[in-house]
């Protein structure tokens, strides 16, 4: 849980025009939403590196994911992320096992898989063969994947993929030849699993080879309110201005649906009157613009109805930057 001093949030009490419990309410959506914990469900074979991945991408080892029959049969949860909000990486068991495991996994995936906002499935890049990992996501994860759950390949350890000695040490990118056997791999992985292409990102953890395109992906695949909590947790180095942008942007869009509801609810007929007149109306919307884009812009236009601009900006500023240092609010 993130800890601030009080008087941040409780500015919102003061804010223009806004009736009792309005304030709390923004007050408990901006507290839930910059303290959610994303569930990342990991899943893959025994040796393809997914406690390298964790590292790579939040500077942290976890508990032995898959090495001890004993400990695979059921799922854990580990804390990661170097943010203050963290994230929860679920180790779900099952890949490369028995057929008998597979009756007993569909019941636990049924379970388990609604509950993760997204799910990495872990390939190593230089296997010649996928049929294990093929069968047993088409026939015990596929059928319990809610419609729309995001779900990402990583094709781990490119570097290994021949020719070898092509790889580019000085740049740490894959040699031309490389690349294409790379490509080559993406789509036939892309193919057995039924996935776009787009869903399959080449990585090396240690190498640290495009691991920045991985989080962009991850943060472009979950769900809106859940991308400010999964940008602050992956290590600063991996934080692309895209994925700040698009945390940033889902963020103002569900407080702007938020707000509409909570503060249309409760607007006066006297602020109703003033928001026919699109006066404080426009002015919200250029404030929100200029905030966050065009993704401020609705929440701005929302807003601009109860508070006067200098307060919005003072404020927003002031909150963002208690929470998440890395946030571009100038």
């Amino acid at each position: 849980m993130m800890n601030m001093p009080e008087n941040v949030l409780d500015q919102f009490d003061h804010l223009y025009k806004l009736q009792p419990g309005v304030a709390t309410k923004i007050k408990n959506f901006i507290l839930k939403t910059f303290n959610y914990q994303p569930k990342i469900g990991i899943l893959g074979k025994t040796g393809v590196g997914k406690s390298s991945l964790c590292n790579a991408l939040f500077g942290k080892d976890v508990a032995p994911i898959g090495h001890i029959e004993s400990i695979t049969r059921i799922p854990h949860e580990y804390p990661v992320g170097e943010g203050s909000g963290n994230i929860k990486l679920v180790d779900l068991p099952g890949v490369g096992e028995s057929q008998e495991r597979d009756i007993e996994y569909k019941d636990l995936y049924s379970k388990q898989l609604p509950e993760l906002d997204v799910v990495l499935w872990v390939l190593k890049a230089d296997d010649r063969a996928f049929s294990t990992d093929e069968e047993f996501y088409h026939n015990v994860v596929k059928p319990h994947l809610v419609q729309d759950k995001p779900f990402i390949i990583v094709l781990n350890q490119v570097d290994k993929v021949e020719p070898m000695d092509e790889w580019d040490l000085n740049n740490s990118i894959p040699g031309c030849e490389q690349q294409k056997n790379i490509d080559a791999k993406i789509k036939d992985v892309a193919k057995k699993f039924g996935l776009d292409t787009k869903n399959v990102i080449p990585v090396s953890c240690r190498k640290k080879y495009n691991v920045v395109t991985l989080v962009e992906t991850i943060v472009y695949a979950i769900p809106k309110e859940k991308k400010l909590t999964f940008v602050d947790s992956v290590l600063n180095e991996n934080r692309s201005e895209k994925a700040k942008e698009e945390a940033k942007s889902g963020f103002f869009k569900e407080f702007g649906e938020f707000t509409n509801t909570v503060l249309n609810e409760n607007r006066s007929e006297k602020a109703k009157e003033e928001a026919k007149s699109g006066f404080f109306e426009g002015l919200g919307e250029d404030i929100g613009k200029s905030l966050a884009g065009n993704s401020g812009k609705d929440f701005g236009k929302t807003f601009g109805n109860f508070v006067d601009n200098n307060i919005v900006i003072k404020l927003l500023n002031e909150v963002a930057k208690h929470f998440f240092p890395w946030w571009p609010f100038s």
